[in-house]
């Protein structure tokens, strides 16, 4: 057998045999297509006969199943009765594939007979997104390449002679290795050096480049490289002392390498069970899952929660994408081969650190 509920029952014969299914959880004895003698000593054909023993007592159940395209009758409600009777069953029960009338269901509550609607479980039932999950997982990383000091202006202290200022800027896949550090307006040291003023901005431009997500390579798996051209410009330009000298930077550039590596994440969590479906009780409401798994011999019966009827605001929504960022950058080297997308330049305007 395999899902979904019309693949699994093309006939009322099939639906006897998933009936009789749904019962075999290890603790009942079950029959399928049983004919009985009653009282009446008239013979009755029975669907299904459920058989419980506990301690001295046995107690038998007769099980109709009705695979209808319509609602089920009180009269069969009756007719069952009738059965139970003759047969001095302990209670009766009916299965149906399309559900009860009114009338059905008000003389099986006044008889103690019990009505059972067999359906798909929900989205809701299975847990959302639903029986199926799907949806991409991407990874993404950034890195930093190719810093450029525009307009650098070298100021000297008086009497001293000004001369070409060399600046090393040194990065790893772990942040700054370098430490250039830079002064407020006021001549104080700032809490930040330059090697992390431009660290910041490398993620901030990352968090923007990637703000709006959608599937890339066709939605199929697969790793892209994009490559973004970033502009630092502060409040106040950039002040770096070096020796007796101060060099001022109105605007710093550099290559922002973007690596996202991305899956799609398909889960079937019906794959395990040969069936898994919902039995509604159409007397009192409630609802159970039948599930049968593969190479096992028994049905789990579990009763599901009362439906929540506002879908709660963390749940996943299949086609969504979900994001991981990486702290530790990926060496920008790596791109080198990689022919990466090219994205338009943008500014990042902050104050100072």
């Amino acid at each position: 057998m395999t899902l979904p509920l019309n693949s699994l029952i093309s006939d009322w014969g099939g639906f006897e045999k998933l009936v009789a299914k749904l019962h075999e959880t290890g603790s009942v004895e079950v029959q399928h297509n049983v004919t009985l003698v009653g009282k009446s000593g008239a013979p009755r054909q029975i669907d299904v006969v459920v058989i419980h023993r506990e301690g001295l007592y046995e107690h038998l159940i007769l099980v109709e199943c009705k695979y209808w395209k319509v609602h089920v009758s009180r009269l069969h409600v009756d007719a069952l009765v009738s059965a139970v009777d003759d047969l001095n069953a302990s209670g009766g029960v009916i299965f149906s594939i399309n559900g009860f009338q009114d009338g059905a269901i008000l003389a099986a509550k006044h008889a103690a007979i019990d009505l059972f609607q067999v359906r798909e479980l929900t989205n809701e039932e299975w847990g959302l997104p639903g029986r199926i999950i799907d949806f991409y997982l991407q990874v993404i990383q950034g890195s930093f390449g190719n810093p450029i000091l525009h307009d650098p202006k070298i100021m000297s202290q008086q009497g001293t002679e000004a001369k070409p200022v060399s600046i090393n800027l040194n990065f790893n896949e772990k942040g700054p290795v370098s430490s250039t550090p830079l002064l407020l307006p006021n001549g104080q040291r700032a809490q930040n050096d330059l090697e992390k003023y431009i660290l910041h901005g490398a993620q901030e431009g990352l968090r923007r480049f990637t703000a709006s997500a959608t599937p890339l390579n066709g939605g199929n798996d697969g790793t892209s490289y994009f490559v973004a051209a970033m502009n630092l410009i502060p409040d106040k330009p950039f002040a770096i002392p070096q020796d007796n000298m101060l060099t001022v930077v109105p605007k710093i550039s550099f290559d922002l390498g973007i690596k996202v590596s991305q899956s799609r994440m398909r889960h079937d969590r019906a794959e395990k069970y040969l069936f898994a479906l919902a039995v509604e009780n159409c007397i009192n409401g409630s609802v159970s899952s039948a599930a049968r798994p593969k190479n096992d011999a028994n049905t789990e019966l579990t009763l599901l929660p009362a439906p929540n009827p506002e879908r709660p605001k963390d749940a996943l929504v299949n086609g969504s994408i979900i994001r991981v960022f990486v702290a530790v950058m990926f060496p920008f080297e790596d791109m080198l081969d990689k022919n990466p997308v090219r994205i338009a330049a943008r500014d990042s305007t902050r104050g100072r650190p």
